[in-house]
């Protein structure tokens, strides 16, 4: 091991996110209900800028938005994520950097910068967290939108077992301890149950923040809360809302 690889044998989502986890995501989760909302939304903010997308995984949102003419660039620290996007029809036009969400930077400004499915909370540490905040800024033309998506706290707050998916040759469960309020960390893993195969299990760490920690986050980073929706449909947030899309603007003069 280098001195710039991750511990695989400490790091758990460093192993949850290697080739074995880039290789079922695909199966698993690349296709969404709610993604043509997605597409639509951030394409509407983005007015016909450049998007950036960190943690673009295999290109679920990355692929259609440049299949509309925007110019797309994704970071992902897996280079199996990144294969399986280039692999993709479309995949070609998306521009990639093999890259972590806190440190890595590329050329050019965007109008919007996207980070989606709750990515954010991947990063165990508030200082990750505003690092990750600070990056986005740094990649934004003035004007321009850092747009989060993340799950909501009070789902958090429970200990969770729910299926992913059910066929009838497999069953997927996803399974999380009740967060920590304290360190607002938790733990959670995908459980692969087949007929013909022994038991798979990919844990990751989180943590998680609300509303109110994120917003000052944005403002460390420069940037100003200007809308929080409770979906990609860009319903209103409420206390009842599974999840928040909070979209953080860089001013266009000084703040």
């Amino acid at each position: 091991m280098t001195d710039t690889e991750p511990d695989m044998k400490s790091d758990i989502n460093s192993v949850a996110y290697g080739e074995e986890w880039s290789a079922l995501w695909e199966q698993d989760y690349g296709t969404r209900p709610d993604t043509d909302d997605a597409v639509r939304t951030v394409a509407d903010l983005a007015a016909g800028r450049p998007v950036l997308e960190l943690g673009v995984g295999t290109g679920r949102l990355a692929v259609p938005l440049a299949d509309l003419g925007l110019p797309v660039h994704g970071v992902d620290n897996s280079p199996w994520m990144l294969a399986g996007l280039r692999k993709k029809p479309g995949g070609e036009r998306v521009t990639t950097t093999e890259g972590d969400l806190v440190t890595t930077t590329v050329p050019g400004r965007f109008g919007v910068v996207l980070l989606a499915s709750y990515a954010l909370f991947a990063l165990t540490t508030q200082e990750q967290q505003i690092d990750c905040f600070r990056n986005a800024a740094a990649h934004l033309e003035p004007g321009g939108a850092f747009v989060v998506e993340v799950v909501s706290p009070q789902l958090l707050e429970a200990d969770i077992c729910r299926p992913v998916k059910i066929s009838a040759d497999e069953v997927v469960l996803l399974v999380s301890t009740a967060a920590d309020r304290i360190t607002q960390r938790l733990q959670t893993a995908h459980v692969y149950l087949r007929h013909d195969a022994p038991v798979k299990i990919l844990p990751w760490d989180s943590r998680y923040a609300g509303p109110p920690e994120m917003d000052l986050m944005g403002r460390l980073a420069g940037l100003e809360l200007s809308a929080r929706w409770g979906g990609w449909d860009r319903r209103p947030y409420t206390a009842a809302s599974a999840k928040h899309i909070s979209v953080y603007t860089l001013p266009e003069g000084p703040v």
